[in-house]
């Protein structure tokens, strides 16, 4: 079955501030980190195999399933787990506006909400779970979005080029359903995981003198 919610889900168009984040890779690209397009496709992929797989995907799934119950409060306590797992304050940072943003389209489209404020990752949860989607089709979709996004964002800082840019987005693409299988086999007690370099790097970015984007 063709699912439109789901894509309008994963869409850039999706009005929740996503482009102006890189989620580090800004700083990563002006330290000398990611020179080319074999080093951009590294640090989005071991992002998304050590991170989405391990903090997104299992809090954006178990959202989903509470709400889909109509449990709000196990929604609240997820959502908490997740900014947890954040470990600077920009990534905090981002985590809440793009929640905020999130929520308050959903309430504009008339969709049941929690009355908490979420961040973007549980409040996606929550829109898959109002849209009727399984739990693998909201953990496919979020991990896509993510690398969509670190994409574009590697063809603005490091020039890569878009058909470059295509080529990574393929590269990574390709490892999706094994990292959307490993993040639904996250056990509740083993949700996060730290990533030093994307912690030094969103913390380096918030004195970055000259930036193009917020994280």
């Amino acid at each position: 079955m063709i699912h439109p919610r789901l894509w309008q889900l994963m869409s850039p168009l999706l009005p929740v501030g996503a482009y102006q984040h890189s989620q580090g890779l800004e700083q990563a690209v002006a330290r000398g980190w990611i020179p080319d397009a074999d080093a951009a496709g590294l640090w989005i992929e071991g992002l998304l195999r050590h991170v989405v797989a391990h903090v997104d995907i299992p809090v954006a799934i178990r959202a989903r399933d509470a709400w889909a119950i109509g449990d709000a409060a196990a929604v609240v306590r997820w959502n908490r787990i997740c900014y947890a797992c954040r470990e600077t304050a920009q990534g905090r940072r981002e985590e809440t506006d793009m929640g905020s943003a999130l929520m308050r389209l959903l309430r504009g489209l008339d969709e049941p909400t929690p009355s908490r404020p979420l961040g973007f990752v549980a409040a996606f949860g929550v829109a898959g779970a109002n849209a009727g989607l399984a739990s693998k089709e909201v953990a496919a979709g979020l991990a896509w979005a993510w690398c969509e996004n670190q994409t574009l964002a590697a063809v603005k800082l490091a020039r890569l080029g878009h058909i470059t840019g295509q080529r990574v987005l393929r590269r990574v693409g390709g490892t999706l359903e094994e990292v959307v299988s490993a993040g639904m086999k996250v056990a509740d007690d083993d949700i996060g995981r730290s990533a030093p370099y994307l912690a030094l790097a969103g913390a380096w970015h918030e004195t970055q003198p000259a930036r193009l984007y917020r994280s």
